[in-house]
């Protein structure tokens, strides 16, 4: 639970209070979709204090942090320097390049890849930073999985197994 870019209005501050009193609950499992967008009208600065809001709150929770981020990777790396968390953070329905991949996961930060991405980042990240979505997509999330475990030479029930892994590791073996 979390609040979105896109839904930062006058009445977050409020909407912060009720994310904040519910986000202990045992069923809430992350914080997000929350983060930065640059391709709204909302201002930055606007999103960056209810954005850091909710990096305290993860961290207060020992919650990962799931991030929606539209051009403001430089931003998202910059605050993980600065907050040095200890729970994780996901970047959700990741389409960047090979580069950022790299960057973001130098941070210790997971990508959720969905149908569309770039297939030289599905190759430059470990493994163990690798979930996948089908958030954006009417797609089978099992045809999502086939095509990336072809890029990485596993079968697809390897690769069912290492998402596994990592969901199970960030949300429910902290």
């Amino acid at each position: 639970m979390g609040i979105h870019p896109w839904n930062i209005n006058s009445t977050t501050e409020s909407e912060y209070k009720y994310l904040k009193k519910i986000a202990s609950h045992p069923q809430i499992i992350a914080i997000g979709e929350a983060g930065l967008d640059k391709m709204i009208s909302t201002d930055l600065s606007f999103q960056l204090e209810i954005f850091r809001l909710q990096i305290e709150l993860a961290e207060t929770l020992n919650k990962p942090l799931i991030i929606h981020s539209v051009r403001t990777s430089n931003e998202i790396i910059q605050l993980k320097k600065e907050f040095c968390p200890k729970s994780p953070w996901i970047i959700h329905g990741f389409r960047g390049k090979k580069e950022l991949a790299d960057q973001l996961t130098a941070q210790n930060i997971y990508l959720s890849f969905g149908e569309r991405y770039q297939e030289s980042a599905i190759k430059s990240i470990p493994l163990n930073r690798l979930l996948l979505e089908t958030d954006e997509s009417e797609k089978e999330i099992l045809l999502i999985y086939k095509s990336v475990a072809q890029i990485h030479s596993l079968t697809t029930e390897q690769l069912v197994a290492q998402v596994q892994q990592n969901v199970s590791q960030l949300f429910f073996n902290r």
